[in-house]
């Protein structure tokens, strides 16, 4: 990419690697970090969705349908726009006020979702369905501006271990929420343990499902807490004087050039490529893990809920494991051996089921259970719980390390151009390995052979890192 085409570099206000600022900047950047996946976890995966597609839809079937065909939309929005946004916010610097603006922008919808009620007196599905995919559209924008600030906000030398310590910090904070949900709405009722409240708390209602419906409520908040924090201490990119239409212009030209000029930068587009790969596999990965242990296992309900909160905390140690492995051996390794120790353990997890372990140990399902408790009572239910957890961990460990990685071997004053085409490269690909799922699955009526695309596209996506330079360890 020609230096006429896309403007010089400014000098990047980083975090002094010595100094106070660097502990409040990184953590703030970390703590907003923290009360963002919430989103995800609570809203997007595990309670929230689900309420949606089998109680206000009351079709599980039809539920997923509808959200894949929004998601598609805000998918297909996101790709086109995220880009551009990027490349036009390089060109002016600060991302807080943008990033500002999506959170308040945000706020009324979420507060909103508590009048997603299962009678469907409050909001009506496709009411529910529509605020949900505008949360998902700014959700990807303010992750990218986020993305963008950690080299300004941490320090160049500390984007891998930052990058790991955000995700691993951010998933304790879900653990405790989604631990606190349960012991404190989901639970009283339902099972009669010491300590567990005979009654939700709050006046909660089950029956109207007011937990769930407060899931919305409870982001917001989290976000103005977030909020609070990156504005008043995360260092951010210098402001550059660039009106706003003329940097939109410019960054514009930017993306093509960019786009461009990749095949004059062969190690970043090796990298674009193994990073499809694996990024895809891992999106896919998330999506239908759930659906496995649920159909393989026949978990549904409060075991679920339990396989969730330990996935959850398996992913929080993914984030610490990134940091160490990215301070040890570099990012670029560090994702090849992440990479592979999920695709092993992944194939072990298809490998277990009620009756079998890992392929070759049978188990009598008719045995004697290890213990009385409600879930994970036989030794394949423990050993699937343990690797499932286990190739979180690393999954979470890689996503965390290849966000180093772009940090790492792009022209700092042009991350945010980078994200953005990272981001439009996952979302035109995304499709693929659902797509080859559902057609294994179909075609050999197996849950396991339909996630074997999945272990492949990880597989190349690891092969692929290999060619690729930088992201070596650096020295603080």
């Amino acid at each position: 990419m020609s230096e006429d085409v896309i403007a010089a570099s400014r000098p990047v206000t980083t975090a002094n690697s010595g100094s106070r600022t660097l502990t409040l900047s990184a953590w703030s950047w970390v703590g907003y970090e923290a009360t963002r996946i919430p989103y995800l976890v609570l809203l997007k995966i595990y309670i929230f969705a689900p309420y949606v597609s089998k109680i206000m839809i009351g079709d599980p079937v039809l539920g997923q349908t509808l959200f894949a065909r929004y998601g598609f939309v805000a998918g297909l929005v996101g790709a086109v726009t995220v880009p551009f946004l990027g490349a036009s916010l390089d060109r002016m610097g600060p991302r807080k006020p943008w990033i500002t603006t999506c959170i308040l922008i945000s706020l009324p919808l979420l507060v909103s979702l508590w009048w997603a009620k299962p009678d469907r007196s409050g909001l009506s599905v496709h009411a529910v369905l529509v605020i949900v995919m505008a949360l998902n559209l700014l959700f990807v924008y303010s992750e990218i501006l986020h993305n963008a600030m950690l080299g300004p906000a941490v320090g160049m030398s500390r984007v891998g271990r930052y990058s790991g310590v955000s995700l691993g910090v951010a998933n304790l904070v879900s653990v405790a929420i989604m631990t606190f949900l349960l012991w404190g709405f989901a639970l009283p009722g339902q099972l009669h343990w010491f300590g567990i409240p005979d009654v939700p708390l709050f006046g909660f209602s089950q029956a109207s499902h007011e937990m769930e419906r407060s899931i919305g409520p409870l982001i917001a908040a989290l976000g103005c807490v977030g909020l609070s924090m990156l504005l008043r201490f995360t260092i951010d990119a210098p402001a550059s004087g660039e009106p706003f239409l003329r940097a939109i212009r410019l960054g514009s030209r930017d993306v093509f050039a960019l786009i461009a000029g990749l095949r004059k930068q062969p190690n970043l587009l090796k990298f674009l490529i193994a990073r499809t790969f694996y990024a895809d596999g891992f999106h896919t990965l998330i999506i239908f893990e759930g659906i496995y242990a649920s159909g393989v296992m026949g978990w549904h309900g409060f075991k679920l809920l339990s396989f969730a909160v330990v996935k959850i905390a398996f992913a929080a140690l993914g984030g610490l494991l990134a940091a160490s492995l990215n301070a040890r051996l570099g990012t670029r390794r560090a994702i090849i051996v992440q990479i592979s120790v999920t695709v092993v353990l992944l194939v072990m997890v298809l490998g277990t089921t009620p009756d079998r372990m890992i392929f070759f140990w049978p188990h009598d399902p008719a045995a004697q259970p290890l213990w009385s408790g409600p879930v994970f009572r036989t030794v394949p239910e423990i050993a699937f719980m343990l690797l499932s957890g286990s190739m979180t961990a690393f999954a979470v460990a890689s996503i965390a390390s290849g966000r180093a990685m772009i940090i790492q071997i792009v022209p700092p004053m042009r991350v945010g151009s980078y994200f953005g085409l990272f981001g439009l490269t996952a979302s035109t690909t995304v499709w693929i390995a659902p797509m080859l799922v559902g057609i294994l699955t179909a075609r050999f009526q197996s849950q396991a052979v339909g996630l074997v695309p999945i272990a492949v596209l990880l597989t190349l996506g690891a092969i692929g890192m290999i060619f690729v330079k930088g992201g070596d360890r650096l020295e603080e």
